[in-house]
Formats: structure tokens, sequence, C-alpha cells
């Protein structure tokens, strides 16, 4: 199966045929960072990995003075195994994996106090986390069709969970 960042490269090549530095600039634009782990210079070492693989192919083009560059195209491999590992992503039930859960299996580590100065940092991060989340995604709306309003929700989900958890973990140190 192919990994996160590779489908969501291969999303951007079937859509249109592009290089490396296209692909970078939609995710800039699209904000991916913020819900899919991928550096910067990601983007070129998979293409190269998938490329080896056979699941893409590749034309080096050169427009007036600019360098010579490679477009990328999917192969019959890599749209197949795009497909499988849409639908295998799309049907199955990934496992989470949070630090916060390492940092409450471990908080008898910690005395009480530290323990909700550290739960209510953490509160206040993610107030902000949420703050301009909600705002990035507000200035780039436009770029969000329905579609994307649901990875949003989705997201956002997960974050308003985290903050009601840490809310109650407070609310139980009180007492």
């Amino acid at each position: 199966m192919l990994t996160n960042v590779e489908i969501i490269i291969l999303r951007f090549i079937k859509i249109k045929p592009s290089y490396a530095y296209e692909i970078e600039n939609i995710i800039e634009k699209w904000q991916l960072r913020h819900w899919v782990k991928i550096g910067g210079t990601t983007v070129y070492q998979v293409l190269n990995r998938m490329h080896k693989n056979g699941l893409l192919e590749y034309v080096v083009e050169k427009e007036g003075n600019m360098p010579q560059r490679k477009r990328y195209y999917i192969t019959s491999k890599g749209d197949g195994l795009f497909f499988d590992s849409l639908r295998d992503i799309l049907s199955n039930i990934e496992p989470y994996y949070f630090d916060l859960s390492i940092g409450l299996a471990c908080r008898r580590f910690t005395d009480k106090q530290e323990f909700k100065e550290l739960i209510k940092t953490r509160l206040d991060k993610l107030n902000v986390f949420i703050s301009d989340f909600n705002e990035i995604f507000e200035k780039s709306k436009e770029l969000y069709p329905t579609r994307k309003v649901a990875m949003r929700e989705y997201l956002l989900a997960h974050y308003e969970l985290e903050k009601n958890l840490l809310e109650k973990l407070l609310v139980l140190e009180d007492k």
C-alpha cells in the first residue's frame, strides 16, 4: 500500500501531470501540512521513489531560460495502487497515536500541581492552535469545496475533543 504522502501526491498528478515545484506550491496553497506530515524535501524524494517503483513516469521539459524539469505522469501501476490504497484508507480504521496518551500514562511521575500546570499550558496552546486553524480556514475558504469542509470538520472534532478532555482533567485535579 501507499503512504499518505504518496496518495496525496498521486492525487495531484492524476488531476494534472505536474512537476515537483507545482506540487509543492499546491501543498502550500492548500495548507496540507496542517493535516498531512509532509516535509519540504519530501515531495522530491517521494517522486523519485515512486518513479523507481514504476508508479510514475516523467518527461523532461524546458521552457525558455528556465532550467529543465520533470513533468510526472501516473502509470497504470500507480493508478491501480492509488485506488487500492484509497479503498483501504476509506474502509479501515487506523489507530491513533497521540503524544498526550503517553503523558497521561506517565502522569503519576509528576506532582498534582505540576500536572495541572502542564495541562493548562497544553490547553492554552491548543486554544491558540484551534483559533489559528479556524482563521487559516476562513482566509482560504474559497479553496475548500464541500469535500474539504468535511476534512476540516473531521480534524477540528479531534482538536475540540482533546480540548474538552483537558478541561475535564483540570476540573478533576481540583477535586
